[in-house]
């Protein structure tokens, strides 16, 4: 579906300063931000009910950026929060012509530092058949990331798609992430865990060929 315009080095997936909750309208792509959790005993604001999913104005702004996505919480006891977004409206999308992801973020003081970063594609998420949802449990969701360790001031990560790996819990387990049919993004706490966590202008990464 999308790629670089000739001689880019980053394709914008969302910015966050129209404060929508959704991404940016760019290769055909379009999602909307969510909150998640595991429903076991904790609070996070945004609500992972609310219709829209709001930003969060920095204060002070981030060089000339003035929105981000947050989320804040605590208290789960399955296996923790996080927020995502969706690339292409609950489909399927084709990232095989792009190199990685990069993004900035930060936590809070006093907050857990560890951040799951991850994708969620044709073979680790429900929708796209190839694991299974049984009554007592599932081989879906080992969905392909990057353990990051966030700073209470604004950092850049940068990754690329073979950086990334599963945890080792699910199945199947192909060698690596579907570029070719990734369905979204998501950042994610363990589970009993403090958190407060922005991310901002996130961008894909152009292949030089």
């Amino acid at each position: 579906m999308g790629t670089c315009e000739a001689g880019a080095d980053l394709e914008i997936i969302d910015q966050m300063e129209d404060g929508d909750g959704t991404i940016e309208m760019t290769a055909m792509r379009g999602g909307v931000w969510f909150s998640f959790n595991d429903k076991q005993g904790g609070t996070q604001t945004p609500d992972p009910y609310a219709e829209v999913f709001p930003m969060a104005e920095l204060d002070p702004p981030r060089a000339g950026s003035h929105y981000a996505a947050r989320t804040r919480g605590g208290g789960f006891t399955d296996w923790g929060a996080g927020i995502g977004f969706e690339l292409y409206n609950q489909k399927a999308y084709d990232l095989s012509r792009y190199a990685g992801i990069t993004f900035w973020a930060r936590r809070a003081p006093d907050t857990v530092s560890k951040l799951r970063f991850a994708v969620t594609d044709s073979a680790t998420a429900p929708r796209g058949g190839q694991c299974h949802e049984y009554a007592d449990y599932s081989t879906c969701s080992d969905y392909f990331g990057s353990d990051l360790s966030l700073d209470t001031e604004f950092q850049r990560y940068t990754l690329t798609w073979g950086e990334l790996a599963q945890s080792g819990f699910g199945d199947p387990r192909p060698d690596s992430v579907n570029t070719s049919a990734v369905y979204g993004v998501r950042f994610q706490i363990d589970k009993d865990e403090d958190f407060d966590f922005w991310i901002d202008d996130i961008a894909l990464l152009c292949r030089e060929d």
